[in-house]
């Protein structure tokens, strides 16, 4: 099954932006589970020549810790720089037996689209979880992953 962007939006919506009866999360590491739950569920999802990923929800603390700290931060700038560099470290080293996830290559990108998402005090929830769902969409699509080289067949003697 393909990343399904719409499929992350409204999980970030329904899972972290407007839980479930309304209530916000009572602490920073509660909201970052919440994160991390909408986004590695999204990314189990994944695959890579027909690998689905084996490791995104065993991943999922590392992700809440990087959102945390993302979360915690003073301003939009390291919020968003830290966000962006958290999913992409996550996404990388995702294991698609028998290949591995590189480092995105748009993390520099995705940088500048979560600092703008948390500089915008104005923007509608709707709008936060569409370009967060897209950043994170542009961090995946932007992530190759490397299968082992099989060794050539042994010359016939």
């Amino acid at each position: 099954m393909p990343l399904v962007h719409d499929t992350l939006k409204t999980s970030l919506e329904q899972t972290w932006l407007v839980p479930e009866g309304g209530a916000f999360p009572q602490s920073v590491t509660e909201s970052a589970d919440h994160f991390a739950t909408a986004v590695s569920s999204w990314f189990a999802a994944a695959q890579a020549a027909g690998f689905p990923c084996a490791t995104a929800l065993v991943r999922k603390p590392e992700l809440a810790a990087a959102a945390a700290g993302a979360l915690a931060a003073s301003s939009a700038q390291a919020a968003g720089t830290q966000l962006a560099m958290g999913v992409a470290a996550y996404m990388a080293g995702q294991s698609f037996p028998p290949g591995t996830a590189s480092f995105p290559i748009a993390a520099g990108a995705a940088v500048s689209q979560l600092i703008a998402v948390f500089s915008d005090v104005n923007g509608s929830v709707s709008q936060k979880a569409q370009q967060i769902a897209t950043t994170c969409a542009l961090l995946a699509t932007s992530t190759l992953v490397v299968f082992p080289v099989s060794p050539p067949p042994a010359p016939i003697t």
